[in-house]
């Protein structure tokens, strides 16, 4: 793997600007078409929340085992069952004022207005946003999570206190996330930028002291626990779906001396925000963030002086290197929740199997990748060519890692995960410092809306002493001469050096 990033095609940036062009105008990228499972969900909605209503009356005035109280849960198993028949897991989110089940709002009718008000601030009450069920659930697992779910609510803690009462009581088919209240994401703008840079910021070194515990705790031989990161990761999710500029950003800042924790942390946050190009449900991106979060964690069994060699590996160390893969599983079996950590499993056995099947370990029949596993290939590349390390100490310039996905789409890359990449990267990601026409140097910040304009980002400028002045509008690089003709500024070259990396974590780091 290490020769083919060395191995950059080289090419005209005027070819490299037809090619992404024609990737990202290509149709179907990310178009979202309506499917007719939505229309059955919407029909089908009202009837699980009428049932799911039901069964919570009974099992508070009913034991498990009563008969009126096994009536209610095989209706609402039965309810399951159809929806289970369209999707492999059934999703019921609250928001103030609707119920969205697969991420399909239901409609309330008059006669549901008791049922639905009446889960809704249950789940609310209880500081969580989203039930999602599993189709190994049975009608007794059903029981004992409404039993448990809709029970005293706690004075304090309340999220926490939930889901510990849940995992005593043996529930491992139906899962809950916590409530984010988006409320403070419609404030004053200004606000608003400063509470989404303090999250970021926040959530991302949060996760960096995470893999930090987590390869300490596996030195020390102690069984990983996934529900921080599981938490972590749903915030990830949030901050990608409200802004994801300043996360992306720190995932620019490259920190040689933090590569091992860092580089999992930037592969996650990568992943993710493909999964939600992808449109994925947000429970799935958030399961696809902790599966990329540990997907290097069989490198802990490899010796550091492999890991931090200088020079080329040989014959002998690649192999072990190669085994790391093979170490990731082993290390991630060990959690006692396999349910949780599947997704992981598979990531961290084929994060480095190429689309075309080269790559490693080998299987003598191939492999299926999963979608997953495609997802995570083509953001550790990304991650670990424009990141220096020991051996490499210049690394890629972002546009031209960018180059090398594109070039190896169909090879190394899903085409289509390649094409969705670069689309939600652009030409110049979030992070890459650019030397403009005019002498001035500048950070982007934001991608040009218009795809035509994928190599016109939008740029916050450098002032002389290397600093950020604050209030600044960023420069829209796609503005044209009073005169129509020609751009204002345009991009001469990026830019790679230690003055910079200060630059930019003072910029996306600052309040």
């Amino acid at each position: 793997m290490v020769s083919d990033r060395q191995n950059i095609e080289k090419g005209s940036d005027a070819e490299f600007f037809a090619d992404m062009r024609n990737t990202v105008d290509a149709p179907g990228a990310t178009d979202h078409v309506a499917t007719d499972d939505d229309d059955v969900i919407r029909e089908l909605g009202p009837g699980l929340v009428h049932s799911l209503f039901s069964a919570i009356k009974t099992v508070q005035v009913h034991d498990l085992g009563n008969r009126a109280t096994q009536r209610s849960l095989t209706e609402l198993q039965e309810h399951l069952r159809t929806l289970f028949a369209l999707d492999s897991v059934v999703s019921l989110r609250v928001s103030p004022d609707y119920i969205h089940l697969n991420d399909v709002r239901l409609n309330i009718e008059s006669q549901s207005y008791g049922p639905f008000t009446y889960v809704m601030e249950g789940v609310r009450e209880r500081d969580v946003e989203t039930i999602e069920l599993y189709p190994e659930v049975n009608a007794d697992e059903c029981g004992i999570f409404l039993k448990e779910f809709f029970g005293e609510i706690p004075d304090d803690d309340v999220f926490d206190t939930v889901e510990t009462r849940l995992s005593s009581a043996g529930v491992v088919n139906i899962k809950i996330v916590q409530w984010v209240d988006r409320e403070r994401h419609l404030q004053a703008q200004t606000d608003e930028k400063r509470n989404i840079r303090k999250e970021s910021t926040q959530v991302f070194f949060r996760t960096v002291l995470l893999m930090g515990e987590v390869l300490r705790g596996i030195e020390q031989r102690r069984v990983l626990r996934v529900k921080k990161a599981e938490r972590l990761t749903q915030q990830m999710v949030d901050i990608i779906q409200t802004d994801e500029t300043i996360l992306l950003g720190l995932t620019s800042i490259r920190n040689f001396d933090e590569y091992t924790f860092t580089h999992s942390v930037n592969v996650c946050i990568l992943s993710m925000l493909i999964a939600d190009r992808l449109q994925l449900y947000k429970s799935d991106i958030a399961r696809l963030g902790v599966a990329a979060l540990l997907h290097d964690i069989g490198k802990t069994y490899v010796p550091q002086s492999i890991l931090n060699k200088p020079s080329k590996l040989d014959g002998r160390d690649w192999e072990l290197m190669k085994y790391h893969t093979f170490f990731g599983v082993k290390e991630l079996s060990r959690i006692k929740a396999p349910r949780e950590i599947i997704d992981g499993l598979f990531v961290a056995l084929q994060h480095h199997v190429h689309f075309n099947g080269d790559g490693y370990p080998q299987k003598s029949d191939g492999w299926d990748l999963r979608l997953f596993s495609r997802i995570v290939t083509v953001a550790d590349y990304y991650d670990a060519m424009t990141t220096p390390r020991i051996y490499k100490m210049d690394p890629v310039y972002p546009d031209r890692a960018l180059r090398f996905v594109l070039s190896k789409s169909g090879q190394i890359f899903d085409p289509l995960i390649a094409k969705v990449f670069i689309q939600a990267m652009g030409l110049y990601p979030i992070g890459t410092v650019v030397e403009l026409d005019t002498a001035e140097r500048g950070v982007v910040v934001k991608q040009n809306e218009a795809s035509r304009f994928i190599h016109r980002p939008m740029v916050t400028p450098v002032l002389p002493d290397g600093t950020f002045s604050a209030g600044v509008e960023p420069l829209d690089l796609s503005e044209r001469n009073r005169n129509g003709r020609g751009f204002r500024r345009s991009i001469v070259g990026t830019i790679y050096d230690e003055v910079v990396e200060y630059e930019k974590a003072d910029f996306f780091m600052k309040e």
